[in-house]
């Protein structure tokens, strides 16, 4: 491996990829709201610099699909994989094509049957704290309706466009990605078939004029700290994984719930719920790893006086070197791995994430090309956090990523 000193040394600041009052969320990426999407500029100048028209591209914690969109923009074939099947739903639909008046068709249905629909209502915790009762009703319809849609590729576009209405018309704070109800609950009266028709025409708008140029990609749900689920060796990784657990970072689980759970059942990609943040990495103590490599993740962890949040960092960094360690088993022998971090806080130590995760690969093989610096200023993350995890007590996020760029 490389010094510490000399890791440091290749970090470049990278104006280029700030990307200032350019939305990270425009054409297909707009399908959907989802937290700390990549932007897909930087994705797309990667792609370009780093394959060729054949090359076969893996985004092991794919989220939304922002990797997925642009490799098969680009010619590609991707593959993606991601623990949440709320977000692999909407990689899917960000990443396929449709027929206008097979979509069409089938709102029309739906607005014509609307009044006489029966109810199908799942079970929701605490539904009527999250829900008003004509909201129920209402997406009790439409959920109806969408389970009677025969067409597979029809049924995940009206899911997720139903998914998108669950969290516009929950109870719920629409800035927040975790759960917090609105105070002035009495003057909030949304209307349901209204917001599901508004997402539905904006969706499909998007959808139709945007089209995808290639359709090879496949989705897995998929823990990455077991072996890739697939046989072929990949080209390039570009991914962006949790900068840490759910709890004080962005909570994915709290995010999808509402949504999970009205889908339940439904949804191709299988069922979670808000045990989803206890899922990821470091979200639960298993056994840690006798050893890992990173002197400068040691030295860092030393600074933590808070031993229960050490022990949090130590077991988010074992998960993350075990996934590394199946990433890297997933390249061919010329592949280019991208990992878009970010330095984040805990009990007000800085983690120097980039430099982590270029130690777990240098470790397992690869050399380390550059460390690019781009500052954050469209990513849809939250404005603080908890690094303390204790309540009221709040620092800033990261204003930076780096780009750790690495070839075997």
């Amino acid at each position: 491996m490389n010094s510490q000193s000399t890791i440091q040394s290749i970090r470049k600041r990278h104006v280029a990829y700030d990307y200032r009052g350019h939305s990270a969320s425009v054409e297909r990426h707009s399908i959907h709201t989802y937290p700390a999407m990549l932007h897909y500029l930087m994705v797309r100048d990667l792609i370009g610099k780093y394959t060729k028209t054949d090359s076969l591209i893996y985004d092991p914690f794919c989220g939304s699909g922002v990797s997925l969109v642009e490799a098969l923009n680009a010619g590609r074939s991707v593959y993606g994989t991601d623990i949440n099947p709320l977000a692999l739903l909407i990689a899917h639909v960000r990443s396929s094509n449709y027929d206008e008046c097979s979509l069409l068709k089938t709102f029309n249905s739906l607005q014509h049957q609307f009044n006489s629909l029966p109810l199908d209502v799942p079970k929701v915790k605490n539904m009527d704290f999250w829900f008003k009762g004509n909201v129920v009703e209402n997406l009790g319809k439409i959920r109806h309706f969408i389970t009677q849609i025969q067409d597979e590729n029809v049924k995940r576009f009206f899911l997720c466009v139903f998914s998108e209405t669950v969290r516009k018309v929950s109870n719920n704070r629409n800035s927040e990605f975790k759960r917090y109800r609105i105070r002035d609950i009495a003057n909030y009266n949304p209307d349901t078939m209204a917001i599901f028709e508004n997402t539905f025409r904006l969706f499909t708008r998007t959808v139709i004029t945007d089209p995808i140029t290639n359709s090879n990609f496949k989705l897995f749900l998929h823990d990455i700290r077991t072996p890739v689920p697939f046989d072929e060796k990949v080209d390039l990784v570009i991914t962006s994984p949790p900068y840490g657990d759910s709890r004080t970072t962005v909570a994915y689980g709290q995010f999808s719930s509402f949504s999970l759970d009205w889908i339940r059942g439904l949804n191709p990609f299988g069922d979670a719920d808000l045990s989803l943040d206890r899922l990821c990495l470091g979200g639960k103590m298993t056994n840690n790893n006798d050893f890992l490599p990173s002197e400068v993740l040691y030295k860092t962890l030393e600074s933590i006086a808070d031993r229960k949040r050490f022990e949090d960092v130590l077991q988010f960094y074992c998960d993350l070197f075990v996934s590394c360690n199946h990433i890297f088993n997933a390249l061919n022998e010329t592949a280019t791995v991208c990992f878009i971090v970010g330095d984040r806080q805990v009990s007000g130590v800085q983690i120097p994430m980039d430099l982590v995760v270029a130690d777990f690969f240098q470790f397992l093989g690869l050399s380390l090309k550059n460390i690019l610096i781009r500052e954050i200023s469209n990513k849809r993350m939250p404005s603080v956090n908890s690094p303390t995890n204790v309540t009221g007590i709040t620092s800033s996020t990261m204003k930076n990523e780096y780009i750790v760029i690495l070839d075997k």
